[in-house]
């Protein structure tokens, strides 16, 4: 755009509106001082408004309360209309604008902040506002339009007169400046045309620079994206051909399985070993009610006078025809053990397959070594109000009472004290219950789920931060004698690698042990009944893995199916070592 002002002064003229305007009035409005929050008003015209502690003043103040206002402090001058002049009149103490001394006629603007007097604190001070009701007629710029170019009008310069010297306020007076020399039409023309192909060619050649600088550094961010994903696809590439080799032996068993060929060992472990986990715990028995710990009472018999009469040994009460520990909440033997097993994982969420006797041993008989001789309180009714004291021998006369200890169950205890217990009133409570994979470090806690009432089989469950690869169950497979299976579990001969991480903290790998052997027989519910009583109906295994830590392991078919869940190495008749799995059709009720 071209200043067309250069060529075609402006004219100021008032808005029209204001033709017909009311009548504007002078607001002064008090701050401070003895007029505060007070409003004075004076209508135009008016020539002046004098300010001080002088009755005849327009604006008189408090003499007393306004220390720092002179008798005629300061006026204001209404000049033209529309132009005030603040005049201070020789004040003792000042006059000042928006906090800022005057020494000369200040023009006043609307909203300016007077003050009369200045201290420290201000007090004794006064402060006002000035303003117009209404405001001052606003002024708009009038021209003529760009393409009519018409000759400049005289222009005039305001001077001071220096000359007054009766101490009145100096007036305007005006100057003519010589007359501009006139252009002609044409030539006007001529010069808006040249400025403004001026311009254009200086846009255009800016334009191209940058079009220039875009068009470069496109091509250098395209240049190094191209060079990033040579970088990447060269990375990738080498990745995949690293894990070829690694993923080659897995992807075979897996269309092993798809085409449902025969799986050895070696197959089964390379799809399912990562699916095969290290389960270890501890727990105590505990009173449910109140939380409390419970113990097996060890201590003396003692007389009607409270002393002891035998050495301190373990205790143990015959109700019912049954013997069990006799339980009680003084330090005693504790009752609880720490131990580990293994388990499968069949669902991508984490849900994990094991025996109860590894997720809830409290659920289960005991294999704990119970110590004789010891003290037998002996009920001789089913509220034990009447019990008698005997002593438990270390010899074949305990035999028979041994044998019932080993059939016992600690959550269905039948006394606590001398109390009967009346439900479930003892139960187990972990101290921990981790989860560990083949080859980490990482022990992940757990908790417990559902307990089968009827099999040695449990479900717990770990919260992964990924999706798992689950086994594949096998309800539907047929299983006859004869049939081969693999074992893959953490028995106690399972090789453990001991790495130290970076803090200098040895850390056990564990690492699983596969096991190949075949089905040596199915046995019915009937024939466990008559030789191992715990185990409902199972399959008898012939296998040589050997170790506790197996229990709760899965047991493939050759498909790569699980059909059994490994639970436990018995002695038969002949002390020959036997193996067992509970079939998987009892884990059906968790599906």
């Amino acid at each position: 755009m071209h200043n067309l002002e250069k060529y075609c002064p402006l004219k100021i003229v008032l808005n029209p509106k204001n033709k017909e305007a009311k009548m504007q009035k002078i607001i002064i409005k008090h701050v401070t001082g003895s007029k505060s929050n007070q409003t004075d008003v004076f209508e135009l015209p008016i020539e002046e408004i004098v300010f001080g502690r002088s009755s005849d003043c327009q604006v008189a103040f408090d003499a007393e309360k306004d220390a720092y206002v002179s008798t005629r402090h300061c006026k204001i001058t209404v000049q033209n209309k529309n132009q005030f002049l603040l005049t201070d009149l020789n004040s003792s103490n000042g006059t000042f604008v928006n906090n800022v001394k005057i020494t000369t006629p200040k023009q006043l603007q609307a909203n300016d902040e007077v003050q009369l007097g200045k201290s420290d604190k201000d007090e004794g001070s006064v402060k006002f506002t000035f303003n117009l009701d209404p405001a001052t007629p606003k002024t708009k710029l009038i021209g003529p339009k760009p393409t009519a170019i018409l000759p400049s009008t005289p222009q005039t310069k305001v001077v001071q007169n220096t000359s007054a010297s009766n101490g009145s306020l100096p007036t305007n007076s005006t100057m003519t400046s010589p007359e501009s020399k006139k252009i002609g039409e044409k030539t006007a023309e001529r010069l808006i045309s040249t400025a403004v192909n001026h311009d254009r060619k200086k846009m255009i050649n800016m334009g191209a620079s940058i079009i220039g600088i875009v068009i470069l550094a496109s091509s250098i961010f395209a240049y190094t994206i191209y060079q990033d994903k040579l970088e990447i696809q060269k990375n990738n590439t080498q990745a995949a051909l690293d894990n070829a080799s690694n993923n080659k032996a897995q992807q075979q068993a897996i269309d092993n399985i798809t085409n449902n060929a025969q799986l050895n060992a070696e197959n089964i472990q390379t799809q399912f070993g990562n699916s095969t986990v290290l389960i270890e715990m501890s727990w105590k028995l505990i009173y449910t009610p109140t939380g409390k710990q419970v113990f097996q009472k060890f201590g003396c018999a003692t007389d009607a006078k409270g002393k002891c009469v035998s050495e301190k040994m373990p205790w143990y009460v015959l109700i019912d025809g049954v013997v069990e520990p006799f339980l009680d909440f003084e330090n005693g033997i504790s009752i609880g053990a720490s131990g580990s097993g293994s388990g499968f994982v069949i669902t991508e969420g984490g849900h994990i397959l094991t025996n109860r006797h590894v997720a809830a041993p409290w659920e289960m008989t005991q294999s704990t070594d119970f110590k004789l001789p010891g003290i037998l309180m002996v009920c001789n009714d089913s509220a034990c109000s009447a019990p008698t004291l005997k002593p438990m021998a270390n010899d074949a006369s305990s035999n028979e009472y041994l044998a019932s200890l080993k059939k016992w169950i600690p959550t269905k205890a039948k006394m606590l004290g001398q109390t009967p217990l009346r439900g479930k009133l003892v139960e187990g409570r972990y101290d921990y219950l981790d989860v560990t994979f083949k080859g980490t470090s990482l022990r992940l806690p757990a908790h417990a789920g559902p307990i089968s009432g009827n099999a040695d089989v449990a479900l717990i469950k770990i919260e992964p931060t990924k999706k798992l690869q689950p086994v594949e169950m096998g309800f539907d497979d047929p299983v006859s004698a004869g049939a081969p299976v693999t074992v893959i579990g953490y028995p106690g001969i399972s090789p453990d690698n001991a790495r130290q991480n970076q803090s200098g903290t040895w850390l056990t790998i564990p690492d699983v042990t596969v096991t190949p052997g075949a089905i040596g027989k199915v046995i019915t519910s009937s024939e466990a009944a008559n030789s191992y009583s715990e185990l409902n109906d199972a399959y008898q295994l012939t296998v040589t893995a050997t170790g506790s830590g197996n229990s709760g392991g899965p047991v493939f078919n050759d498909k790569g199916h699980v059909i059994g869940i490994f639970t436990a190495i018995k002695k038969d008749a002949n002390g020959t070592m036997v193996s067992f799995a509970v079939p998987i059709k009892h884990a059906k009720e968790f599906m």
